[in-house]
């Protein structure tokens, strides 16, 4: 497979025409035609249904676009990080959980690309699962979690942080001015949850089966939004710095906690972007204290 050819399929899969695609990559119509063609050939599936007006994925054409632009943003990180250079020059792709403790990392990121400028860092939100299987895919080189997940495959570098768990509401709910709240306390609310497989089961047994709940999140925005709405209860790690003033953060009493840590896939050789990051990030010391 030409790796023209992923391009292709992309510009047509964004723009829904052929004739615009073609005109984006200054390409013959035909010839990308001809392109997706031994494209659906070549996998043994049907991409695209083909109308007079555009064009449309299939399923498994929905499912293609995602491997083609892992592959794509792939070889473009690789492109990047081994173009020839004297001066330290790449991508450094960070997938990390919405917490208050990515202060930290934050720091770090400041302070590296001050001393290397030609350094871009991408910075992905998501759960645990989500970032893990970025780092597995290798469309995220480093991870940012809570202790959620199994990390045995991975190289994990405890930060000695960690983020307390309480509850968001509106300041208007009747939980809002207490001092922290307990299980008790969350009877007969309806409850948002975090997505994330092991959290979801460890809240079920804190709170027990005779709670409510009512909706799950990946993205702690979106889960504000909905407390703000629906003046329901969302459980989440602290919180203060994204709350606004319609909301308020009540932590959990007893007192529950989750370490934070660093995770990278294991391997014998890093690019040279992501071992001086790394080294600068002062990992073996972070272990050892």
């Amino acid at each position: 497979m030409d790796f023209r050819v992923l391009e292709y399929f992309l510009a047509v899969a964004d723009e829904g025409n052929i004739s615009h695609a073609a005109e984006l990559l200054h390409v013959s119509q035909p010839t990308i035609s001809r392109q997706l063609m031994d494209l659906e050939e070549e996998l043994g599936k049907k991409l695209f249904i083909r109308t007079n007006k555009k064009v449309l994925l299939t399923n498994e054409g929905i499912l293609f676009r995602e491997t083609a632009k892992d592959i794509v943003r792939l070889y473009a990180k690789a492109k990047n990080n081994y173009a020839e250079t004297d001066e330290l020059e790449g991508d450094l792709t960070i997938a990390a959980g919405e917490l208050e403790s990515f202060d930290l990392v934050a720091v770090k990121i400041k302070e590296f690309h001050q001393k290397h400028p030609k350094v871009l860092f991408h910075i992905h939100s998501g759960n645990a699962e989500e970032i893990c299987s970025s780092i597995d895919k290798g469309t995220a080189d480093i991870g940012f979690i809570v202790q959620s997940v199994n990390t045995m495959k991975y190289e994990v570098c405890n930060l000695h942080t960690s983020e307390s768990w309480g509850i968001l509401v509106n300041r208007d709910h009747r939980l809002a001015d207490k001092e922290y709240v307990t299980v008790k306390d969350l009877q007969g609310e309806q409850l948002i949850i975090p997505e994330n497989t092991r959290l979801r089961n460890d809240i079920r047994e804190w709170i027990g089966s005779e709670h409510s709940i009512a909706a799950t999140y990946t993205l702690f925005r979106n889960a504000m939004i909905l407390t703000e709405v629906s003046n329901w209860v969302t459980i989440c790690t602290e919180a203060n710095k994204y709350s606004d003033s319609q909301l308020v953060f009540v932590p959990l009493h007893p007192k529950r906690v989750s370490s934070t840590s660093l995770i990278w896939r294991k391997r014998a050789v890093y690019n040279p972007v992501m071992q001086e990051f790394l080294t600068y990030f002062d990992i073996h010391n972070m272990n050892n204290n």
